[in-house]
């Protein structure tokens, strides 16, 4: 395939109308918990829809006017959960403190459409630690700090002692985004491939697996923080189970590889989001 480029006018233009079709109908069901449940429910099938769909089209103006409603969405769920949280919290469904504060990291999020900020160090460094406090990254992010916990356990309690599957041979930190790496121990080495994956703020590599991976796999901690948790299983069911010995061809795949410059010497084609 040629190389792909990234469109920012078409892609603002799917962020606007998925960001408004999701504000809207939140606003609509007054952020009610069984509304707010509707919603996202609704939305996860759209965002599946849109995946699979950008994926076939990928590198046409239409795919990136997906990709941008893709963020739109998330950045939309992003901003009625947490005005609807952190309202509960401070006493009122109504408060203004919760409606500024979700509408300025809901706009945050709304900004990686925009090709020249979304590229930039200082931005990714803001919405790669952001993860934390964006209610579409929790389920990814807390999955990965149980199994960071869980490999932690592990080389404690059987590593220690002698069993080298359960040892962990190296830790790193990819300030940039805000990535915690685990080289070793047995829930990064339970990968069949013996690579590396990503969950969220949390990255597990292989101890028979040569480097880091470092780029790449923080190529997906924003693209979590950008997409969220639902995109986030949808792109690795279809990179590991659809396309198999071709899941560097997965459209979140592309995605994460432009986090990293080795991609294209590697034989990928990355989507340029990110670099």
């Amino acid at each position: 395939m040629a190389a792909l480029t990234i469109n920012t006018p078409l892609a603002m233009l799917g962020a606007g109308v998925g960001a408004a079709a999701v504000v809207i109908t939140g606003l609509l069901l007054s952020s009610s918990a069984p509304g707010i449940g509707i919603t996202t429910g609704v939305a996860g099938g759209l965002i599946l829809a849109t995946y699979i769909i950008a994926s076939l089209t990928l590198g046409s103006w239409f795919a990136e006017v997906l990709r941008g409603f893709m963020v739109g969405i998330n950045a939309g769920l992003n901003f009625i959960l947490i005005d609807l949280l952190l309202g509960a919290a401070l006493g009122s469904p109504s408060n203004p403190i919760a409606l500024g504060i979700a509408a300025g990291l809901g706009t945050v999020n709304l900004l990686a459409v925009i090709g020249p900020l979304s590229q930039t160090g200082f931005y990714q460094f803001i919405i790669g630690y952001l993860n934390w406090v964006l209610p579409m990254s929790w389920l990814v992010v807390a999955l990965g700090f149980i199994f960071f916990l869980l490999n932690a356990l592990g080389a404690l309690c059987i590593g220690m002692p002698g069993a080298t599957f359960f040892k962990i041979k190296e830790l790193g930190f990819d300030w940039k985004t805000g990535t915690l790496f685990t080289k070793g121990g047995f829930i990064s080495n339970l990968n069949p491939i013996n690579t590396a994956y990503n969950m969220g703020n949390f990255s597990f590599v292989d101890h028979l697996h040569t480097g880091m991976e470092i780029e790449h796999e923080a190529g997906h901690t924003l693209n979590l923080a950008a997409f969220g948790s639902i995109f986030h299983f949808i792109g690795a069911i279809d990179e590991n189970v659809i396309r198999g010995q071709n899941g560097a061809n997965a459209f979140s795949e592309r995605l994460a590889d432009s986090n990293d410059p080795r991609a294209t010497s590697k034989g990928n084609t990355p989507l340029p989001m990110w670099n």
